[in-house]
């Protein structure tokens, strides 16, 4: 439970929201830390060097004597009317402090060797020292040109500990504030996974409660269209085929024990009565002659039933060639006139092309079919009925249909007459001899050469099947499992 709780997608998603927010923030804090504390910077930069420019600007009237009164009235003049916090040093031509700022007072700006050789070159030095105090000063030293010549050096000096205060606050800020915006963070991050994976945990409890006895039940949709929406859709689409599955192999191992205990029960019930009462030669032969025909009859059932088997499962092969349809059709015509013989039923051949039609298919497979067909409807037309056996084209499909003028099937029937032991009248077929196999063998046929089969009757006036079959043969992949050898 521990483990499981754990690694749980409640946890993992916690876990993972969580870190990205919490990278997020920190790279935030960062980048807006290093951000602010460096545009200050720029800030005092810019303003040092802005007095300094209004210095050398003026530099005529801060510097017009040697003996530097004027030059210090000048400078205070200046210092007053901006209102500056700087401190400022002036130096003469040869580097010599002539005045400074009020505010100086017993402080006194360093210029170092680095600072005089820029001046000399008649550049300008900025740089951060510190004060004889203590004090962090951002301090610029700027020549005083004129017509490229040396006149003096200004000092512009601003203190830096208003500054690393307000940066030292902001990282308190940061570090303060951090840790709860993460906390907070990481419960919001629960509760959202939290409602996230409850409609999974909804669809797993419910799933959980699905079993073989109830598969009519459902998943619950939601109300949101959103991907799990669409996996509980899928899901519920795969329960109605397994719905649909199992209720076909409940009936059809239903019908397959009832159609094979039938014939078993004749045979015990027979065999029974003949040792009980059978005395002559005559007697036994009789039983053992009606034994045969059950025997005969289960093995139709199973060799059907091992046919569709193989089918569904690509073990049964279709010899694939090409063939005359055209022979195959009239060779099924002369053996239907001979079927038909004994109930006086009238075979028509309607053959409704101008030339030889040759398809792609297995000429065994397609003659067992359309016997199956002639035979049903032989079998359900009454003496001195009408068979007819068609032949057409149409676009790239031959279309063979077989027509009878038999007892035809109910229309609620239709749907199902090629499910397997499917029986529109089971008494009269069962006396008739049929497994109720046929039509499934006739459709798995059909469309294992990618074809497809159509019906349609009235009752008391006969049916009508017609097979489409492509003329080129099944298409790669298009065809029910099977092993196609070309």
């Amino acid at each position: 439970m521990g483990s499981s709780l754990i690694w749980s997608i409640r946890v993992r998603l916690t876990f993972w929201y969580a870190m990205t927010l919490a990278v997020i923030l920190a790279v935030s804090a960062l980048f807006s830390y290093h951000y602010f504390s460096h545009n200050l910077r720029e800030q005092v930069d810019r303003q040092v060097r802005e007095i300094a420019r209004t210095l050398d600007q003026h530099h005529s009237e801060i510097i017009v004597a040697s003996d530097g009164d004027q030059s210090c009235d000048g400078m205070e003049s200046l210092t007053h009317s901006n209102n500056w916090g700087a401190y400022l040093l002036l130096r003469d031509a040869s580097l010599q402090e002539i005045c400074s700022s009020d505010n100086l007072v017993e402080r006194a700006l360093p210029f170092g060797p680095v600072a005089r050789q820029q001046v000399r070159w008649l550049n300008e030095h900025m740089e951060t020292v510190e004060l004889a105090n203590g004090e962090l000063v951002r301090l610029i030293s700027a020549p005083l040109v004129e017509d490229s010549r040396l006149l003096g050096v200004v000092q512009v000096a601003q203190e830096l500990g208003p500054l690393q205060e307000t940066i030292e606050e902001l990282r308190l800020i940061y570090l303060v504030v951090g840790p709860f915006a993460i906390f907070w963070l990481c419960l919001g991050c629960w509760l959202l996974a939290e409602r996230l994976i409850a409609p999974i945990i909804e669809v797993t409890e419910a799933a959980q409660g699905i079993t073989a006895d109830n598969l009519s039940r459902r998943l619950p949709l939601g109300n949101y269209q959103d991907e799990l929406s669409q996996m509980v859709g899928c899901l519920n689409q795969m329960l109605d085929r397994l719905e649909k599955s199992f209720r076909r192999v409940r009936q059809f191992s239903g019908d397959a024990s009832h159609e094979l205990r039938t014939p078993l029960t004749i045979l015990r019930g027979e065999t029974e009565v003949t040792l009980r009462w059978a005395k002559t030669p005559e007697e036994f032969r009789d039983m053992l002659t009606s034994n045969m025909e059950e025997i005969d009859r289960m093995e139709r059932i199973i060799e059907s039933l091992l046919t569709l088997a193989k089918s569904e499962v690509g073990e049964l092969s279709l010899e694939m060639k090409e063939l005359s349809l055209s022979d195959l059709v009239q060779d099924l015509y002369l053996q239907s006139r001979l079927l038909c013989e004994t109930k006086q039923i009238e075979v028509e051949l309607l053959l409704e092309v101008e030339e030889e039609i040759r398809i792609r298919g297995d000429e065994l497979r397609l003659r067992q079919m359309f016997l199956n067909l002639i035979s049903n409807a032989i079998k359900y037309t009454p003496e001195g009925g009408r068979l007819e056996i068609g032949l057409k084209v149409l676009e790239d499909s031959a279309v063979i249909s077989i027509n009878d003028s038999g007892i035809g099937i109910p229309e609620e029937h239709l749907a199902h007459i090629f499910d397997r032991f499917y029986r529109v009248d089971k008494a009269r077929n069962r006396m008739d001899g049929g497994t109720g196999l046929g039509l499934s063998i006739v459709k798995w046929i059909v469309e294992a050469h990618g074809g497809s089969i159509q019906v349609t009757s009235e009752v008391q006036k006969g049916s009508s099947f017609s097979v489409r079959l492509p003329l080129e043969g099944p298409e790669e992949g298009k065809h029910p499992k099977s092993t196609i050898l070309v």
